[in-house]
């Protein structure tokens, strides 16, 4: 697999941050990611509902993507943010349920880049994760 750079990753994440449905927040949400399994990238919007609980984020869409192409090991996710005048919004972090979900497939060491704000490890954010134990 064809090793992306960031710059790569971010061009791909402001893509699908164009193809966002926000209507409510105005905040358009693309993300990019890379899994050892699969090739290249893929992406995820952010798609409101006006019942707010159901709204999916775009790293999650992006993940859910992946895995659907048979991706299992998270290596490395892109965000950006883009306001409703189309300006960047780099002050973002993945919220609580797409870090549960990047631990899931990825690590502690896996690459969270932010648009904007620079290089984050998922255990920046995220350094006790819930871990399912039988």
């Amino acid at each position: 697999m064809a090793d992306h750079s960031d710059d790569d990753l971010l061009v791909a994440a402001r893509r699908a941050g164009e193809r966002a449905y926000a209507p409510y927040s105005g905040w358009h949400v693309g993300a990019a990611v890379v899994f050892a399994e699969t090739a290249g990238h893929h992406v995820g919007a952010n798609v409101e509902n006006g019942s707010y609980g159901l709204t999916i984020c775009a790293e999650r869409s992006a993940i859910f993507a992946a895995v659907v192409a048979g991706g299992r090991r998270l290596t490395r996710v892109a965000i950006t943010c883009r306001d409703g005048k189309g300006a960047l919004v780099a002050k973002i972090a993945p919220c609580g349920a797409c870090l549960q979900v990047i631990s899931e497939f990825g690590g502690p060491d896996t690459s969270i880049l932010i648009d904007g704000r620079g290089s984050f490890r998922l255990a920046d954010f995220l350094p006790r994760p819930f871990e399912f134990t039988s």
